[in-house]
């Protein structure tokens, strides 16, 4: 179980991989009509579409609300269960008490002494499928009620590079519907990376970047209240992030104070901020530009070369082949979970600034 206690969300993520179901319990939530075809369509970008970099693995994941109105209103608390329907934890027989290499198994041992891995439980991918469903109504309500649109998209997988925010502006309407790909040319060269290491029974990792369009101004605050660490929060509980960094991020270090300032000026008798260095953000409080951030996906650690480990019931050492189900990169289905991420963190710092204002 893993529980988010926002400024005016609580969200409560359930169950585990090879359960009956898996899901979310959320509080806090404000009342909106649900768009069920735009939210099917959201998590449709995140469930297996039998494209090489994914999993075999085929879930409906439909989303099952309680608390919901005859008219699709929901609001205040809801629950929220998807139902898995294609589980096979025989693929997981003989890694009993032998952790994956890179997974939360051995990790898990450590903490409770749990021995069968199998699916990962709770710490797996799967469990992003309810907090998309969370994230897919944060960015309606979003959307629907203040104008922002938040959107994803992979900048690179593994040494191939795609557009990036970082080489100048990235308007909306290119990375709308566009699947995770920022273009046609990248996709390709992207698709050809990935089948390379499938092929090599290997797999690769990518970087997603991430970008907040018609953000609220003011919004966050110093410190523990800023947006940065309430953002990086909801996107590092995120399975597989090991990297975020926002608008220039690391490679700001290597720049001047002028070369790094977002200098301002008046445009039209409003206050413009002529570059976007910081990402949106100053203080931990959002200024207007877009909020831009990029997030490291590591490589799908489940891969069929053959990896030692050890086995925790015998005590010795072993070599284990990881057979199943598993994405050659799974990053190019994490686009829309990185969305959700964002989504959520952004709609609670909202609610949270109104309420503190009434």
């Amino acid at each position: 179980m893993s529980v988010f206690k926002g400024e005016k969300l609580n969200i409560e993520i359930y169950g585990s991989s090879h359960d009956k179901k898996i899901g979310a319990r959320v509080s806090g939530f404000p009342s909106m009509k649900i768009d069920s075809e735009k939210l099917k369509e959201f998590l449709k970008r995140r469930s297996p579409n039998g494209e090489i970099y994914s999993t075999a693995r085929k879930e409906t994941d439909e989303p099952i609300f309680e608390n919901l109105a005859d008219n699709g209103v929901i609001g205040g608390d809801f629950t929220v269960d998807i139902y898995n329907k294609d589980v096979k934890s025989q693929d997981y027989d003989e890694l009993y008490a032998k952790p994956r290499p890179s997974h939360a198994d051995y990790c898990r041992f450590l903490k409770n002494g749990e021995l069968s891995f199998k699916g990962g439980g709770e710490y797996s991918g799967r469990l992003t499928a309810p907090y998309c469903v969370v994230g897919g109504l944060a960015k309606q309500y979003l959307e629907k009620n203040y104008g922002i649109k938040i959107c994803a998209y992979l900048s690179s997988v593994g040494r191939v590079k795609g557009k990036s925010y970082k080489d100048g502006p990235i308007f909306l309407e290119e990375v709308e519907n566009i699947s995770g790909f920022p273009s046609l040319d990248s996709s390709e060269k992207m698709l050809e990376e990935i089948e390379r290491a499938r092929l090599d029974q290997n797999s690769v990792g990518a970087t997603v970047e991430c970008i907040v369009y018609g953000m609220k101004k003011g919004v966050g605050g110093a410190g523990f209240w800023g947006l940065e660490g309430k953002i990086s929060h909801t996107v590092y509980a995120i399975s597989g992030v090991k990297g975020v960094e926002f608008g220039d991020g690391f490679d700001i270090s290597e720049k001047t104070g002028f070369e790094a300032n977002d200098q301002l000026e008046y445009v039209g008798g409003q206050v413009k901020i002529m570059t976007n260095s910081a990402g949106g953000i100053n203080g931990g409080i959002s200024n207007g530009n877009p909020i831009t951030l990029k997030v490291a996906f590591r490589p799908t650690p489940s891969i069929a070369k053959p990896q030692k480990t050890v086995d925790l019931e015998k005590g010795e050492n072993v070599e284990i082949q990881i057979k199943g189900r598993h994405d050659a990169c799974f990053a190019v289905r994490a686009v829309p979970v990185v969305e959700s991420g964002v989504a959520i963190a952004v709609l609670d710092a909202i609610l949270g600034e109104e309420d503190e204002n009434d």
